[in-house]
């Protein structure tokens, strides 16, 4: 007998299969699509609307990177439920800071 037969097959998967090369290419590119989009946004003279765009451009990087790097689409639903869990509560710290900012007066120059 030689020594690789003596060796266990490994008949288990330790997880979801990596996303392919092609895959992780059109990803890339999107991701920097988006990046010229918001470079080329900054540069754009769109008064508030600028804000809006800019999140919304952040906000699908940020599901791209989600559902094919971290592999959310693909994984076991308690993955999804926890970082559905620390998104939420990023969410939530961000509405207290925003709220803290936004509810504060202007300190009065002294005379």
């Amino acid at each position: 007998m030689n020594a690789r037969s003596a060796r266990p097959q490994r008949t288990h998967r330790s997880g979801p299969r990596p996303p392919s090369l092609g895959s992780n290419l059109w990803t890339l590119a999107a991701l920097l699509v988006l990046l010229g989009l918001s470079a080329g946004s900054a540069l754009l003279k769109l008064g508030p609307f600028n804000a809006v765009a800019n999140l919304g451009i952040a906000a699908i990087k940020a599901l791209l990177v989600l559902t094919i790097f971290m592999r959310l689409k693909t994984d076991s639903p308690l993955l999804r439920i926890v970082a559905s869990a620390g998104f939420a509560w990023l969410a939530v710290m961000i509405a207290l800071a925003l709220a803290d900012v936004l509810t504060r007066t202007p300190l009065l120059v002294p005379a």
